[in-house]
């Protein structure tokens, strides 16, 4: 299983890696939406209930529900896509041994949104082997631009509230998180270049395409067939040269 987090500062951007990520067949998973679910629930602002959850359950009770989540599906996959295939070995006779069956599952990958303090990043680390953290940068000016544009429930067009949000943000820790985190993307100019960096991160380093071993395999057989034969051909030449100096001897004697 592979678990990346991703985290910055209101409209860095990080919806965007998730609507790529979700057309790769990356699961997703939005900490703002958990937050967002108990504002619902509770009859309050985003920003209330982030300080509430956290104070009442502790600062990893949004990883934690993200943790079960994330078990949880891993779970359902592995029991309904799972596909039976059979193996077939050459060597062996079929009717004495009969073809052997596995299951195929691809690889988990999932993608945690919205990581905001060092204490998230810690329990994700535990839960999870080898858990990375992509930061999104942005400017303020860009970011409150996109805000107003994007103009979502907690988002507001007013600068002053926009730093209180920032600043909010910050007293959780996610400025240590983009700091210390294991890539970093900018997030500035046209979007159209943005989503090629993040395309480009995804194959290569997320969910990397595997190569063809198969193939190589095939072309260095290949080399070893028509070396094999080039020798087979010299030796047929050696031979019937030998064979008619043998001759020439034999009837000069």
């Amino acid at each position: 299983m592979k678990v990346f987090g991703v985290t910055g500062l209101p409209g860095s951007g990080k919806s965007i890696i998730s609507r790529i990520a979700k057309k790769e067949g990356i699961y997703t998973i939005s900490m703002g939406d958990v937050i967002r679910e108990e504002a619902e629930r509770r009859n309050i602002t985003t920003g209330k209930a982030a300080v509430i959850l956290r104070k009442k359950y502790g600062n990893n009770v949004v990883a934690s529900r993200c943790v079960t989540k994330i078990k949880n599906h891993s779970k359902n996959r592995h029991n309904k896509r799972a596909t039976v295939k059979k193996m077939y070995n050459s060597r062996t006779n079929h009717n004495k041994h009969p073809p052997k069956k596995y299951k195929k599952i691809e690889q988990d990958i999932y993608l945690i949104e919205g990581i905001r303090s060092p204490y998230e990043v810690a329990y994700f680390k535990k839960q999870f082997n080898n858990f990375k953290v992509i930061a999104i940068h942005s400017s303020p000016n860009e970011r409150f631009n996109r805000l107003k544009r994007r103009k979502r429930n907690d988002d507001s067009p007013d600068y002053n509230k926009f730093v209180e949000r920032d600043q909010r943000e910050l007293n959780f820790g996610i400025g240590k998180v983009i700091a210390l985190a294991d890539y970093m993307l900018i997030n500035e100019g046209p979007i159209p270049n943005f989503k090629n960096n993040v395309r480009a991160l995804i194959t290569n380093e997320i969910k990397p395409k595997r190569k063809n071993i198969n193939r190589k395999r095939k072309s260095k057989n290949k080399n070893k067939s028509k070396q094999n034969r080039k020798y087979q051909k010299g030796k047929k030449q050696y031979n019937k040269h030998n064979n008619r100096k043998n001759n020439n001897k034999q009837n000069r004697r």
